[in-house]
């Protein structure tokens, strides 16, 4: 998740809405890092070596936390806006302006709703700065399908986000706008799940799988 320095983090907001996410079924990551880690496999297999990955717009890096022990895992950088400590044999953390200071290479990066909150107009700039630091792109995001979607995607939005000082944005993305994205990314989509169910429960009847895509993108330079 993309985060902005001038918010705050409101731990009581936070606090309510992680109660009532695992009441009522909210509770994404399983699924997400589920799928991440198929596809992380997949890089792993054709390189034959130990993986160095950058989990982008990490927030607290729950998802880099359920990959780390895999066996083709070599190291997880984290990276967000924010100013954040944590570090482990496997897990380090670095803000932005630092990760692209430093221009390290990756094998693959994943990011997971980070694209959206960048806004969809801008988001084939993120794509082609992250190129400079791998060729392979995993990307977890969102798809609206009418007005009554985009605004319950935006309330959804608000109530998982707002307690971490998360942006809410206008709108997101359509396949129409998703495939202008990847045309300005100058890539190939090597890998597309649409209908992807990352909630059970109350949060999966609230916003069901039609919401969620997971993407993988090359880049063609």
């Amino acid at each position: 998740m993309m985060r902005f320095k001038e918010n705050n983090y409101n731990k009581i907001f936070v606090g309510l809405t992680n109660l009532i996410r695992y009441i009522c079924g909210g509770d994404r990551l399983k699924r997400i890092a589920k799928i991440i880690d198929e596809l992380l496999k997949e890089t792993y297999i054709k390189k034959s070596k130990k993986l160095k990955i950058l989990d982008f717009g990490c927030g607290s890096m729950e998802i880099s936390k359920k990959l780390k022990d895999k066996n083709y895992v070599g190291q997880i950088v984290g990276s967000d806006i924010f100013k954040h400590k944590f570090k482990s044999s496997k897990m380090v953390y670095v803000d932005n302006d630092e990760l692209f200071k430093i221009k390290e290479k990756f094998d693959v990066i994943f990011m997971v709703d980070v694209l959206h909150h960048v806004g969809i107009e801008d988001a084939h700039k993120i794509i082609k700065k992250l190129f400079k630091l791998s060729n392979n792109i995993i990307i977890k995001d969102h798809f609206e399908h009418s007005f009554f979607s985009r605004h319950l995607l935006r309330f959804v939005d608000f109530y998982a986000n707002y307690g971490y000082g998360v942006n809410v944005p206008k709108k997101y993305f359509d396949e129409v706008s998703w495939s202008k994205t990847l045309i300005k990314s100058n890539c190939k989509e090597i890998f597309h799940k649409k209908n992807f169910q990352q909630h059970d429960g109350l949060f999966n009847f609230i916003l069901n799988k039609k919401h969620h895509f997971v993407s993988v993108v090359k880049s063609n330079e």
